[in-house]
């Protein structure tokens, strides 16, 4: 249940538009001479686009969901309720089921239906129990509610990645931001 992705910022957009993630975490293409060829000919196509249509924002795929608009949440965390449910809202120590999709780097990496845990005790990373219980601005969520979220590294797996193995992989890279999509099915 824990995870992590590409580290991502905000695309600025002219008032009332609507934002975009972009990933900040890409690479920059090398100087001159230096690039490969493929390199050379994506950023001249590029920066060509970019002169010619100057509103165009380029949108890492992963994160590009077509018409989601997120709200910046506590801590870093991006979210926005796809469908705000209409039973109770969890307190600490409540038992919870729910259904959720992980995708980091815009693969789908884990999922579950009907995942049990204590709302608001730490069996969960950071970001989910406050995706879930709500914190700051961002309110609770409630039964039947499902939520699209974005959970930066630092409420995730920071540093150190989760599902790692011997040979260096890890099924969820160091400093991933989490792309979780959650439906709040229970509580007890």
């Amino acid at each position: 249940m824990y995870s992590l992705a590409a580290a991502s910022t905000v695309a600025q957009a002219p008032p009332g538009a609507r934002q975009r993630v972009t990933p900040s975490a890409s690479k920059p293409i090398p100087a001159a001479g230096a690039a490969t060829r493929r390199q050379t000919v994506g950023g001249t196509a590029v920066a060509l686009l970019a002169s010619v249509l100057p509103q165009v924002q380029v949108v890492h795929p992963a994160l590009a969901d077509s018409e989601v608009t997120y709200t910046d949440g506590p801590e870093g965390i991006r979210y926005t309720d796809t469908t705000v449910g209409k039973g109770e809202s969890p307190f600490e120590g409540d038992v919870v089921k729910a259904n959720y999709v992980l995708n980091v780097n815009g693969k789908k990496v884990d999922y579950a239906k009907f995942f049990a845990f204590a709302a608001g005790t730490g069996e969960v990373i950071k970001g989910w129990d406050m995706c879930v219980m709500g914190a700051g601005d961002m309110p609770p969520m409630k039964v039947g509610g499902t939520r699209k979220a974005l959970i930066p590294p630092g409420l995730a797996y920071g540093t150190k990645g989760a599902g790692c193995r011997a040979d260096g992989t890890c099924q969820i890279p160091p400093d991933s931001t989490l792309e979780f999509t959650i439906e709040l099915a229970s509580i007890k």
